[in-house]
């Protein structure tokens, strides 16, 4: 609707107060009576030109309804192919407001980032994501070595306390054979009894414990030996791992800082939105291309009409398709014309007041007559 705000500019008032209030001894000053003659003149030029832009903008306005009323009045058959190529321009006018409405959905540094790692994204995001997987992995197995680690130490100390029980039993063991052997020699020396079978049991008893507790002994030392050899074989396995995991994290590191991301999550998601942007930005580049073609091809069309300025209509197609817009205008135009038709009146009515007061001038004062009437013809010569 603002396709004829500039047809018609306000006019600024000439001044009301008239060069002409001046005292009888003024008009007989050449100088002063040159100065406000020539005042009143170069208002009535003012004016003049006033009116005449005036009326080239009131013929304009007039042109422009006629343009109005020849529009309403197109045949539907030649209308149809107008209204397609005006909806054109308006489908495309809108998707370019529409994306400068829109806020941009990254900024400017990381689309421009993620336009560089395009063409080898999934290529890049694989290797992030392996490389990723894998430190995974190597935490895990990490995890299951120094569980494996720590159930084999705790092994190791149950063996220990297990050899040093069997000591102590050894040492409980001897100490009860030697008080039966001294309390059966003290039952056979002052009491004459025969304690061979006693003697004999303990003897056996004893040899069977120490069996026992030398066979017990010798297979703890033997999962012992063998405990620990499992516990070197577990922490070289776990400073293997360790090494992968120290390289998997730098080589991580490298990514990250080559790709400028923290995770191969982040960047699929930074290049999801990028690629949401770059639609974004090629449907604006179409609409900058389609506009100027869909704009030739409606100035094509309406040139075929008896238009008086069919470029201005290619700016409003909004009126073209929807009547209502059309009106609306046509009475904003018939609005601005009847402020020009008013300006013009008001102003010849100025001019006419000044070329009235020059001729009371000239009657007032017959002395100047001549010179005033030859500068009245001078300035109506410069007028033609």
């Amino acid at each position: 609707m603002g396709f004829f705000k500039n047809l018609f500019r306000k006019k600024e008032n000439i001044d009301e107060q008239s060069p002409f209030d001046f005292l009888d001894s003024q008009i007989h000053d050449d100088e002063e009576r040159k100065k406000y003659v020539s005042t009143a003149f170069l208002q009535m030029k003012e004016i003049s030109a006033d009116i005449d832009e005036l009326r080239l903008e009131y013929t304009a306005l007039t042109n422009y309804l006629n343009d109005c009323d020849e529009i309403d009045r197109i045949p539907r058959e030649l209308k149809i192919p107008i209204e397609d190529a005006a909806n054109d321009i308006i489908t495309v006018k809108s998707n370019k407001e529409k994306y400068y409405l829109e806020k941009p959905l990254m900024d400017e540094d990381l689309y421009d980032k993620m336009d560089r790692f395009a063409d080898d994204f999934e290529e890049i995001y694989k290797k992030i994501s392996d490389a990723e997987v894998f430190q995974g992995k190597i935490k895990s197995d990490l995890k299951k070595v120094e569980g494996e680690k720590q159930a084999l130490n705790f092994r190791r100390h149950e063996l220990k306390l297990m050899l040093k029980n069997i000591v102590g039993v050894l040492v409980i063991s001897s100490a009860a054979f030697l008080v039966c052997m001294i309390t059966l020699l003290i039952l056979a020396v002052t009491m004459g009894l025969d304690v061979k079978i006693g003697f004999l049991l303990s003897v056996t008893i004893i040899i069977i414990v120490y069996s026992f507790l030398f066979l017990k002994g010798n297979d703890l030392n033997r999962e012992s030996k063998k405990l620990d050899k499992t516990i070197v074989k577990v922490i070289q396995l776990q400073n293997s791992v360790k090494i992968r995991f120290v390289n998997n994290t730098n080589l991580l590191d490298y990514l990250y800082i080559k790709y400028n991301t923290d995770s191969a999550k982040n960047f699929k998601e930074d290049y999801d939105v990028y690629v949401e942007e770059k639609h974004r930005r090629e449907q604006y580049e179409q609409a900058n291309k389609e506009l100027p073609a869909a704009k030739r091809r409606l100035l094509s069309l309406l040139k075929n009409l008896q238009l008086y300025d069919p470029v201005s209509w290619v700016h409003t197609p909004e009126a073209i398709v929807n009547r209502n817009e059309l009106v609306e205008i046509r009475h904003e135009m018939i609005g601005r014309r009847q402020k020009i038709r008013d300006s013009i009146e008001e102003n010849t009515k100025k001019a006419e007041a000044i070329r009235d007061e020059i001729k009371e001038m000239i009657k007032r004062y017959p002395k100047y007559s001549v010179e005033l009437v030859n500068m009245m013809k001078d300035f109506e010569a410069e007028e033609d």
